[in-house]
């Protein structure tokens, strides 16, 4: 429980301080004061000036009989918790200034959503960017709506996200996004400060998890049970560092099958730089068959669908990610290291953490000698 404030000035001696040791101690607007005094008469005729001053001050207010008795009981009710009406008036102060001066979620909204179209016609966005920042203000402005943004806070913000029936990834994006918004809010002087700043995204029980891949067999069933349109898309997934996404913006222009790469550019790529990925033997007969001047590698289908059905119709079992899993453990059993980092854009560390000696260099040699049946 908190100690309550002196509501009178206070004489005490102290430690010298600039040559003084006698001061007066009080609290102003409930901010605490100190006056310091060569000598205690000074001091003690300083206390009593200042507390003759406050109680005259208060002979001069009128309040009538309810007024004070809402006084002592508010005074009362603050006590236990070291408070005083002067805090609790400052407190609601605030609270009201902050209402009266901030902008709602939804006007918000409207500004983020004109600097994201601003960002992606200048080309400084991807347009995934854009489409995932909009999906997040439809679902915060959806919630919050007429809600003040200054008392919105990042824990608020958690909550409410923790209630959505979202998978843990999909929770910590949109967080990511919504906390970008009030970063814009705070830079266009909308709030004062962070609201997130003693707040931490949501764990992903996953992070760490078990690297899970498919066997040789495992992946010619899946790539031989794919319709014909979808095989390159998941035979370069499987096959070449490449990321999904990156393939999804992928151009058959940028397939280079003379040249046994794929020349990706650095609009495209995750990380921003431009990539030179080696194309192995077998993708290279793969993609001969589908290979044109160009249009988009990947289909205008939906994705899950064509690969849960390649899924069924051959099984197996289906891991999280395990395209890429199974590319980085078979090249490093095949080609070391280095090589891979360099192709799956990943750092050597971690691929010595998750993926060296994964799998045997006979089963390597199984992977990249796969055709679709």
């Amino acid at each position: 429980m908190a100690k309550p404030k002196p509501t009178l000035f206070e004489v005490r001696k102290s430690a010298p301080f600039n040559g003084k040791e006698w001061r007066v101690i009080g609290y102003v607007d409930g901010k605490r004061k100190q006056y310091w005094f060569s000598t205690k008469k000074e001091a003690k005729k300083d206390a009593d000036d200042r507390n003759q001053e406050r109680t005259a001050y208060g002979s001069k207010i009128n309040l009538d009989a309810d007024a004070r008795f809402e006084a002592a009981k508010a005074a009362n009710l603050l006590k236990p918790y070291g408070k005083t009406i002067l805090d609790a008036v400052q407190f609601y102060l605030e609270y009201l200034d902050k209402q009266t001066t901030s902008i709602t979620a939804s006007e918000l909204c409207v500004r983020v959503l004109s600097e994201f179209e601003r960002r992606l016609a200048a080309g400084e966005i991807r347009k995934k960017h854009y489409t995932s920042m909009l999906e997040t203000v439809r679902k915060f402005r959806g919630h919050f709506a007429e809600r003040q943004i200054k008392l919105i806070d990042g824990t608020e913000v958690k909550a409410w996200l923790a209630t959505l029936p979202l998978a843990v990834k999909t929770r910590k994006r949109h967080y990511g996004y919504v906390k970008n918004m009030f970063g814009l809010a705070q830079e266009w002087n909308l709030i004062a400060g962070d609201p997130f700043e003693r707040t931490n995204n949501f764990k992903d029980p996953r992070k760490g998890h078990k690297v899970e891949i498919l066997t040789p067999e495992e992946m010619k069933k899946f790539l031989g049970a794919l319709h014909k349109d979808w095989l390159p898309f998941f035979a370069i997934n499987a096959f070449t560092g490449l990321r999904r996404e990156e393939i999804s913006r992928l151009d058959w222009s940028e397939v280079k099958l003379d040249r046994n790469l794929i020349d990706l550019p650095m609009e495209k790529s995750k990380n921003g730089k431009r990539k030179l990925t080696e194309v192995p033997k077998n993708l290279l007969a793969i993609l001969t068959l589908f290979v044109k001047s160009e249009g988009r590698v990947m289909p205008e289908k939906k994705l899950q669908l064509a690969m849960e059905s390649a899924v069924e119709k051959a099984g197996i079992v289906w891991k999280q990610n395990c395209l890429r899993h199974s590319f980085c453990s078979y090249a490093v059993a095949t080609h070391g290291l280095e090589w891979t980092a360099d192709q799956a854009d990943h750092s050597i560390s971690i691929l010595r953490k998750d993926y060296r000696e994964k799998v045997t260099k006979e089963d390597a040699d199984r992977y990249w000698a796969i055709l679709p049946a």
